[in-house]
C-alpha cells in the first residue's frame, strides 16, 4: 500500500509517520502552488498592473471552491473514520458520494460565475487599468472549476487512506503541463492573461482520464462505484458535516474579496503588491501548514478506533514539528524574498518592491501562528467537528480582521500596514481561542459527552 498504513497510523511513531505523510503534502501543495506561481512568472512577464488583475480574481475562485473544501474536511473525517473502524465499504461508499457531489457542483458554480462575472467585478470597484485583464482571467478560470473539484476529492479520498502520494503524482504532472501550456497561450497565441486561465484549465482536463480510472480500478485502495444505488441519506450527512467547513472557507475567501476591496483603494500597485506578496509568501507557508493536513487522517482513524490518547498524542507532536519548522522558513524568508520577488517580476519599481517586502516581513516572523492555526484545523478537521472550524474561521475574519482593516484604514496613518498588522494580530488570537476549545471540548475527553 502506497503512504501509510491503518496499522501504521494507528499504532507505530507518531512522529516519524506525521513526517511520512507531511512530506508528500508538502509536494502537493508545492506542486499545487505552481498553477499561480507560472501564471504569475508569465504574467509578470507582461508587467506589474496584469499580476494585479489575476490577484484580484484569486478570491473570488476561493469563495467558489468553498463547497470542495467543505467536502474534503467531510471526505476525510468520515472516510478515515470508516476504515479506522474496519468498514471499507462504506468508506466506499462515501468516496462515491463525494465525487458525484464534487461534479455536480463544480459545473453550477462555474456557470455561475461566467454568468455574473460583470457584476462581480463592477462591485469590487476593478480599477480601469486592470479591468480587461481582470475580466479575461476569470472568464477562463471558470472553467477551471469541475477539474479542480475532482482532482481536490481524488487527494481527499486517498489522503484519508494515508496515500499522500497519488496526488502528488497528477498534480505533478498537471503543474508540468502548466508550465508548458501558459507561454504558449500567452505569448505564442497572444492571449494575455486569458491565455494563463485556459493554461491552467487544459493542464487538469489532459490528466482526468487517468484520475477517474485510478479511482474507480485502485482495487488497494478506497474505491467508487455506481453499481449501488446514489443514498439521499449519505448525501446528507456528507453536506451535513461538510456545510460549516465550507461555510468556513466561503466566509474566509469572502473576506479576501473584502479586504482585495480595500487594497484596491491604495491604487493599483498596491494590489499588485499584496498579489506578489501573497505568491512568495504562499512558498513559505507549505511546509509549515502540511503537519495540519497529515494530522487529520491520524486524528480520524484514531478517534475511529477510540485511541483517544494517542490523538492528543499526535496533536503534540505536531505542533512541536510546526515549531521546529516555522525558525527555519523563518530565518530562510527574511532572506529569500527581495529575490523570490525579482523572479516572478524582474523590473519591479521601488514601489512595487518596498510594498511586497513589507508584507513579507509580517509574514515570515509570525509565520508559527499559520501553522498552529492549521493543526487546530486538523484536529478539528479529523474529529468531523466541522463546526468548530466554522466558528474559528469566522471569528478570525469577521470578529477581528475585517474591523481592524476599516479602523486601521479610517483612523490610523499605517496605510496598507495596516491590513497587514490585521492579519497578524487575527491570526494570534484566533490561534488562543482555537487551543483553548482543544482543551475544553469533550470529545477527546468523553465518548458518551461528544456532539
Amino acid at each position: 500500500m502506497s503512504g501509510l498504513s491503518k496499522s501504521y497510523l494507528l499504532n507505530g511513531d507518531i512522529k516519524a509517520g506525521l513526517m511520512k505523510l507531511a512530506l508528500p503534502l508538502m509536494v502537493l501543495n508545492l506542486v499545487n502552488s505552481l498553477y499561480n506561481i507560472v501564471d504569475t512568472f508569465w504574467v509578470g512577464r507582461m508587467g506589474e498592473l496584469q499580476v494585479g488583475a489575476v490577484a484580484l480574481i484569486g478570491p473570488i475562485m476561493g469563495c467558489g471552491s468553498a463547497l470542495v473544501v467543505g467536502l474534503s474536511a467531510a471526505g476525510i473525517s468520515m472516510i478515515s473514520k470508516a476504515l479506522g473502524s474496519s468498514d471499507p465499504e462504506k468508506a466506499n461508499e462515501y468516496a462515491t458520494h463525494l465525487l458525484v457531489i464534487a461534479m455536480v457542483f463544480g459545473i453550477v458554480i462555474g456557470a455561475g460565475c461566467l454568468l455574473f462575472s460583470s457584476l462581480i467585478l463592477d462591485w469590487l470597484q476593478t480599477p480601469a487599468d486592470i479591468y480587461q485583464d481582470a475580466s479575461a482571467y476569470l472568464f477562463g478560470i471558470s472553467f477551471d472549476f469541475l477539474f479542480l473539484f475532482v482532482l481536490n476529492i481524488f487527494q481527499t479520498i486517498r489522503q484519508a487512506d494515508g496515500d499522500g502520494r497519488s496526488a502528488v503524482v497528477f498534480n505533478a504532472i498537471a503543474a508540468i503541463l502548466n508550465t508548458i501550456l501558459d507561454p504558449f497561450f500567452i505569448f505564442t497565441l497572444h492571449m494575455g492573461v486569458l491565455g494563463a486561465a485556459v493554461a491552467t484549465v487544459l493542464s487538469k482536463v489532459l490528466v482526468m482520464p487517468f484520475v477517474f480510472y485510478i479511482l474507480f480500478h485502485d482495487h488497494d485502495h478506497v474505491v467508487c462505484s455506481f453499481k449501488s444505488k446514489m443514498k439521499w441519506q449519505v448525501f446528507k450527512e456528507l453536506i451535513f458535516v461538510g456545510i460549516p467547513a465550507s461555510l468556513a472557507q466561503f466566509l474566509s475567501s469572502f473576506g479576501f474579496v473584502l479586504m482585495n476591496k480595500s487594497i484596491v483603494g491604495y491604487g493599483s500597485i498596491a494590489m499588485s503588491a499584496y498579489g506578489l506578496g501573497n505568491k512568495v509568501t504562499d512558498l513559505y507557508y507549505i511546509p509549515v501548514n502540511a503537519f495540519g493536513g497529515a494530522l487529520a487522517p491520524f486524528i480520524g482513524q484514531n478517534i475511529g478506533a477510540g485511541n483517544r490518547e494517542r490523538a492528543k498524542e499526535c496533536f503534540k507532536q505536531a505542533m512541536i514539528l510546526t515549531a521546529i519548522c516555522s525558525a527555519i522558513v523563518m530565518i530562510i524568508g527574511l532572506f529569500a524574498s527581495r529575490y523570490l520577488v525579482l523572479l516572478f517580476v524582474s523590473d519591479a519599481s521601488n514601489e512595487l518592491m518596498n510594498m511586497t517586502l513589507e508584507y513579507c516581513f509580517y509574514v515570515v516572523v509570525t509565520i508559527f501562528f499559520m501553522g498552529w492555526f492549521q493543526n487546530i484545523h486538523g484536529v478539528f478537521s479529523g474529529a468531523g467537528k466541522t463546526r468548530l472550524i466554522l466558528i474559528l474561521s469566522t471569528f478570525r475574519l469577521w470578529g477581528l480582521r475585517i474591523p481592524m482593516i476599516y479602523l486601521f484604514y479610517y483612523f490610523t496613518n499605517l496605510g496598507p500596514a495596516g491590513i497587514w498588522w490585521a492579519m497578524v494580530i487575527s491570526n494570534f488570537i484566533t490561534c488562543l481561542a482555537g487551543q483553548f476549545f482543544y482543551q475544553q471540548y469533550s470529545w477527546l475527553k468523553n465518548e458518551q459527552k461528544e456532539g
